[in-house]
């Protein structure tokens, strides 16, 4: 059965590391939020876009119509007969449920990857981002907090959502990760 793949947490917390790297060893084509937000407003992936939080291109409809692309990339490569990663954010239940109507309609299964890490090591990580100039994400220190408080939070008793502890090195969480989805 085909695989759809939500890699999705807070930002900061490893979702495209272990995106690329998973994409990277399975052969599977990545579809990052990052890049198809970017690419919808006209800008490349690396432009900067620093903006308030859920303002610009990263309110509700702009978001909206990024997680449609995505879903529409994610069922022409399905339909090719590809496995797939979908990479973001999906803070809310009923984004992660368009993806499970997705993977049902196209007869594959929907697996989500909840990537969560303590926050001083978030914060790590977004101030290395920060000054990384080929970084394609917006993500920084100064909305952490609003995003915490606007993630809904992912229920680890469903069947579909694997909890993903990103602090570790990347192949060990590779390793764990490959386990779980040959299970």
């Amino acid at each position: 059965m085909k695989k759809v793949i939500v890699i999705f947490g807070m930002m900061g917390t490893g979702k495209t590391t272990l995106a690329q790297a998973l994409g990277k060893e399975m052969g599977w084509p990545v579809v990052h939020s990052d890049a198809v937000r970017k690419n919808l407003a006209g800008l490349t992936p690396t432009t900067p876009t620093p903006t308030e939080f859920g303002k610009g291109i990263y309110d509700e409809d702009f978001s909206r119509r990024t997680y449609e692309e995505m879903r529409r990339q994610a069922v022409e490569h399905l339909a090719a007969g590809q496995n797939v990663i979908l990479d973001g954010s999906y803070k809310r239940d009923a984004e992660r449920d368009l993806v499970r109507i997705l993977a049902r309609e196209n007869g594959a299964a929907a697996i989500f990857l909840y990537c969560a890490c303590p926050v001083e090591v978030v914060k790590e990580r977004l101030d290395l981002r920060a000054k990384d100039p080929e970084s394609i994400s917006d993500g920084r220190e100064e909305i952490l907090e609003a995003q915490a408080k606007d993630f809904e939070p992912a229920d680890l008793t469903l069947s579909d959502i694997w909890g993903v502890n990103t602090n570790r090195e990347l192949p060990a969480v590779l390793e764990k990760v490959k386990f779980l989805l040959e299970r």
